[in-house]
């Protein structure tokens, strides 16, 4: 799992140097968006616990799931959680896969006292 974040970053240095992946041709990436579109968005359902750590989970696509130790994180451990679920390479990895211009990020949680 740790070779992956290294070839996501990588990537992500790679493409603001000018070259491109190509990653909107990519039959992985095509099949997700259109599975993305048919459904309008991906919804999670984050709950918080008292010591820190959190779930996510979605509620509309069975089989997504993560979670972690530090809030900071969460959308970009949310972003691999829908990556991996797609089994999308990490080289095409790219934010901008998962929304379209201008639009917002809403995230509805749970926190447990």
């Amino acid at each position: 799992m740790r070779i992956n974040k290294y070839i996501y970053k990588l990537s992500n240095l790679i493409r603001k140097m000018g070259i491109d992946f190509h990653e909107n041709d990519n039959p992985q990436v095509i099949a997700m968006k259109r599975e993305i579109e048919k459904l309008g968005k991906i919804e999670f359902k984050i709950e918080q616990y008292p010591d820190g750590s959190w779930t996510a989970e979605s509620t509309n696509l069975d089989g997504i799931i993560t979670g972690g130790t530090n809030t900071q994180d969460i959308s970009a451990t949310i972003k691999d959680a829908v990556f991996t679920y797609f089994e999308i390479p990490p080289h095409l990895c790219v934010d901008s896969l998962l929304r379209r211009d201008n639009e917002p990020v809403t995230m509805r949680q749970n926190v447990y006292a």
